[in-house]
């Protein structure tokens, strides 16, 4: 099942319009953050670089950003409804994925996209879900 579409582009003036679908959670759809070898939150600083999101919420609800379920989820933070935010994180692998609580408990993940090292990436989540 699809939602309504979330745009995710890059600096690189790569424009992709992203398909968000809805994530069912249960038991084996949890994961959790602990270090892992193919973690890439647990790498050693050196090896990251520093990428940089903005979330523009066009939603009425509040959403909840987090980077890499497939590695163990890490929680950006939050945005408001109808707000726009900047999260700034370190990053080494070449693809990232995003997934998206809103408050109303509905959840998206966006498709991979391929990044590189110090890109600025614009996650547009859309007014109705």
């Amino acid at each position: 099942m699809s939602g309504p579409p979330t745009v995710l582009r890059s600096s690189s003036n790569r424009h992709l319009l992203l398909f968000a679908s809805v994530l069912t959670v249960g038991p084996a759809g949890c994961m959790g953050t602990a270090a892992r070898a193919d973690n890439p939150l647990a790498q050693d600083r050196a090896e990251t670089e520093e990428v940089e999101l903005l979330v523009r919420n066009h939603n009425f609800s509040q959403a909840t950003i987090y980077i890499a379920p497939q590695h163990g989820s890490k929680r950006l933070g939050i945005v408001s409804g109808k707000s726009d935010a900047t999260f700034k994180f370190q990053w080494h692998l070449p693809h990232i994925q995003l997934r998206v609580k809103f408050l109303a408990g509905r959840e998206i993940l966006t498709e991979t996209l391929a990044i590189s090292p110090d890109d600025l990436l614009e996650l547009q989540l859309p007014a109705s879900q």
